[in-house]
C-alpha cells in the first residue's frame, strides 16, 4: 500500500483495543507510531490471553487481538508517573505530530499532559482523544469499554437482539475497532486542515457517538415517531421479500438484498425454479409483492427444498444481488476477500493472517511492516533518536524509568 503518512510521527498512549486499532490504521498508512505502554505488564490486553481461550479462541502463545491492533508499531515502555519518565514523554511529543490517548482527564491532568499542556509545547500537535460516553455530560469522566458505551447504552444490543430473548452479545473488538477507524479518519481530516493552516487540532470520537451514527436509521425515525420500531425476527412477512433472510435445505441462512425487486424480479424467479411467477398477476408488480405473505412462504418453502450449494450455482448465473450468511473462516477463502487483499499474512507469525484496515489506495493492496511489538522492544532506539546516550539510558532502566 502507498505510504501516504510517511514521515507522521505518531505516539499513542491507549491500551485495549480502540485507540490502539486507530494508531494501526496509522501505521498501515505508512505512519511510524510509538506506542507507549506500562514498562512491566504493558498494555492490559496483553494478558488477557486467558479469558480469550475462556470464549472458545484457544490460540496458544498467539494473542490475535494484540496483532490486529498493534501491527506495524514500535513499543517504549516508560513509567509516565516517574519525572523522568514524563519528561521522556514530553520529548516525544513535541517532535510528534499526533498523540492518540484514551486516559480519562482527571487522569490526564494529574500527568499534566492535557491538550492545553501539550499545545504549549506542539501547536502543530494533532491531539486525539478516545472516550466511552462523549467529552462532555455527566459520565465523561467514566471508563468506557464497547460493550456498555457501544453496544448497551447506544441501542445497538437492542435492534440487534430478538425481543422475546434479548441476549445476543457483541463479538469482540466491535465497537472498538469500528471506532477506531472513525478517528483515523478524523485525525487524517486535522492533519490535512493543519497542511492548509499550520495550527493543530483536538479530535474527539466516543463509542456512544458512533454507535448512534450506525444506528442512526432506527434513532432517527425512533425520535420522529416517539416509538420503537420493531426489531426484525426470523420468519416474519418482511415489507419486500427479496430483500429478506431465508434458511436452506441444508439447515443454512442466505439473505437476499434486491432492494429494486422489479429490476431483479424476473431471473430471480427464473433462479428460484418458478418462472410461472414472474408473470402472476398477483406478483408482477412491486405493490403486489409487498408484504405478501404467500409469496414469502413460497419463496420460504422453495428455498427450503435445496441446500445452499444448490442456491449459490442458480443466483450467481442469473446475476442476483444476494450472499451465503457466512462464518469468520468461510469469508477468509470468500474469493473477493482473497482478489482484494482483505486479508494480509503476518510478516513474523507463519501461517497467521490479520484483517487489512479497510481503506486502499490506487489499487495497492496492504503488506505489513511488522507483528506486534514486544513491550519495550524499540525503547533503546527510540531513546537514541531522542539524543540521549547510552550511559543515560542504562541509568533510566536502573531506575525503572523505562524497559
Amino acid at each position: 500500500m502507498d505510504p501516504l503518512l510517511q514521515g507522521v510521527k505518531v505516539i499513542e498512549l491507549g491500551e485495549f483495543v480502540f485507540i490502539p486499532s486507530a494508531a494501526a490504521v496509522l501505521a498501515d498508512w505508512g505512519a511510524d507510531v510509538i506506542k507507549v505502554e506500562h514498562p512491566e505488564r504493558g498494555d492490559t490486553l496483553r494478558g488477557h490471553l486467558s479469558i480469550f481461550a475462556a470464549h472458545g479462541y484457544d490460540t496458544g502463545d498467539f494473542n490475535y487481538l494484540v496483532e490486529q491492533a498493534n501491527r506495524g508499531k514500535r513499543s517504549i515502555g516508560l513509567d509516565l508517573a516517574h519525572p523522568e519518565g514524563r519528561e521522556i514523554f514530553l520529548r516525544l511529543v513535541a517532535e510528534a505530530d499526533v498523540l492518540l490517548t484514551s486516559l480519562l482527564e482527571p487522569s490526564r491532568e494529574r500527568l499534566g499532559i492535557t491538550y492545553d499542556d501539550l499545545k504549549e509545547i506542539n501547536p502543530r500537535l494533532i491531539y486525539a482523544r478516545g472516550h466511552g460516553q462523549g467529552q462532555s455530560g455527566p459520565a465523561a469522566y467514566q471508563g468506557g469499554i464497547d460493550t456498555v458505551a457501544f453496544w448497551a447504552r447506544s441501542g445497538m444490543g437492542y435492534m440487534f437482539s430478538d425481543p422475546a430473548d434479548p441476549k445476543l452479545p457483541q463479538r469482540q473488538g466491535f465497537g472498538d475497532l469500528t471506532c477506531g477507524m472513525f478517528l483515523a479518519g478524523g485525525i487524517a481530516a486535522a492533519l490535512f486542515r493543519r497542511s492548509l493552516s499550520g495550527e493543530g487540532s483536538l479530535v474527539d470520537v466516543s463509542l456512544l457517538g458512533s454507535a448512534m451514527w450506525m444506528l442512526a436509521p432506527d434513532i432517527v425515525a425512533s425520535d420522529f415517531m416517539g416509538r420503537l420500531p420493531a426489531p426484525p425476527s426470523f420468519g416474519h412477512v418482511p415489507p419486500n421479500p427479496l430483500s429478506a433472510l431465508y434458511r436452506t435445505g441444508d439447515g443454512r441462512s442466505l439473505v437476499l438484498g434486491m432492494l429494486k425487486s422489479d429490476q431483479y424480479w424476473p431471473g430471480f424467479c427464473h433462479a428460484l425454479g418458478r418462472p410461472d411467477l414472474a408473470d402472476h398477476p398477483d406478483y408482477d408488480a412491486f405493490d403486489k409483492r409487498t408484504g405478501n405473505a404467500e409469496l414469502f412462504r413460497i419463496i420460504t418453502e422453495t428455498l427450503l427444498s435445496a441446500p445452499l450449494a444448490h442456491w449459490r450455482e442458480r443466483f450467481d448465473a442469473a446475476n442476483c444481488l444476494w450472499s451465503a450468511v457466512q462464518t469468520p473462516l468461510e469469508v477468509g477463502d470468500d474469493p473477493q476477500s482473497v482478489a482484494n487483499g482483505y486479508l494480509v499474512e503476518h510478516p513474523g507469525r507463519p501461517g497467521a493472517h490479520l484483517t487489512a484496515s479497510p481503506v486502499q489506495f490506487n489499487n495497492s493492496r496492504l503488506r505489513l511492516r511488522g507483528g506486534a511489538p514486544e513491550v519495550g522492544q524499540h525503547t533503546e532506539e527510540i531513546l537514541l533518536e531522542l539524543g540521549m546516550d547510552w550511559p543515560e539510558i542504562v541509568a533510566l532502566k536502573d531506575n525503572a524509568v523505562v524497559t
